[in-house]
């Protein structure tokens, strides 16, 4: 028995097993939107069920014509008006999840499913998908319910929106180097650490921790940072993305400046450089070696979303 939960790439797998497989599937999926029928190419003698009713079709939830390709190639397709359902069967693994079968759960939406071989799960599975197997739709059905489809809108009549990115915090990488702070400084670091201390919002699994930053600083509340530190012996070890939750400037006697910035961090263990780097792959150590905004958003997507695998 095997079990895999899938928060990212949902589709990605889903696609990717309906491509591979080699013997009928059986789906049931409540909505099968515009170009659905890429996202699920299932093989030749499969049983799909969909809510393919007028109401469903009349939304945009369903595309009769998605249906009719798969029909082409061999899928019997059955409607469901009541379904609400995501479960995908192929030969002996199911997926079972938050799936609805269009480019708005593929690209936009974030879904969750679980994959399993666990043979008891299969096998109910495909029985759930079997005793939905009764309205079958003919070709003839599916043209006039064609001519019903509207794309899909959103409230206040506008149509679905093209993808867009998840919104993400302002991300900064700090290159560090463990050098004490300036002499005169510890009174101002340690009332700083205690506005920090109470402004924490997360206590179970997070520290409170701070670096000093010469001159005019660029960090601000709310920020997202991620250390890269400089060790005496030239390795760079990197802390999980943390919170600015507090920052407190100091002026020397001299007129020197520094500010104590203060995060909340995530109480998890460094990684050098070089395996992160290898993680997120090409262009990633160069990357990680700059100071300042991260401004690709693709990497900065990357960085966030990967570090607790890690």
């Amino acid at each position: 028995m095997n079990s895999q939960f899938v928060s990212k790439g949902a589709w990605k797998s889903l696609t990717a097993e309906a491509k591979s497989a080699r013997k009928p599937a059986l789906a049931a999926v409540a909505y099968f939107g515009k170009g659905a029928s890429k996202l699920l190419p299932m093989p030749s003698g499969s049983h799909l069920v969909v809510d393919a009713s007028e109401h469903a079709v009349k939304k945009g939830q369903t595309h009769p014509a998605d249906l009719r390709r798969l029909q082409r190639d061999g899928v019997v397709i059955f409607s469901s008006p009541s379904l609400h359902a995501k479960v995908f069967v192929f030969e002996n693994v199911a997926f079972i999840g938050s799936t609805n079968a269009s480019e708005r759960s593929s690209r936009i939406l974030t879904e969750a499913i679980v994959k399993t071989s666990d043979r008891a799960v299969v096998r109910s599975a495909k029985a759930f998908v079997k005793s939905l197997c009764l309205d079958e739709m003919g070709p003839d059905r599916l043209d006039k319910l064609q001519k019903l489809y509207r794309p899909p809108q959103l409230p206040g009549g506008v149509a679905s929106p093209k993808p867009a990115r998840v919104q993400l915090p302002r991300l900064r990488l700090a290159q560090l180097r463990p050098i004490d702070a300036p002499e005169g400084s510890e009174a101002t670091e340690e009332k700083g650490l205690k506005v920090a201390e109470s402004r924490r919002k997360k206590k179970r699994g997070y520290i409170v921790e701070s670096f000093w930053w010469p001159g005019k600083c660029p960090y601000y509340e709310g920020d997202k940072v991620v250390q890269v530190t400089e060790c005496p012996n030239g390795q760079r070890l990197i802390d999980a993305p943390a919170d600015v939750i507090h920052t407190r400037p100091w002026r020397g006697r001299d007129g020197r400046e520094v500010t104590f910035v203060y995060l909340e961090l995530p109480d998890v263990r460094r990684v050098s450089l070089e395996k992160l780097a290898k993680r997120l792959g090409r262009g990633a150590k160069k990357n990680l070696c700059k100071n300042g905004i991260v401004r690709d958003e693709d990497f900065a997507e990357k960085l966030l979303g990967n570090w607790n695998q890690l």
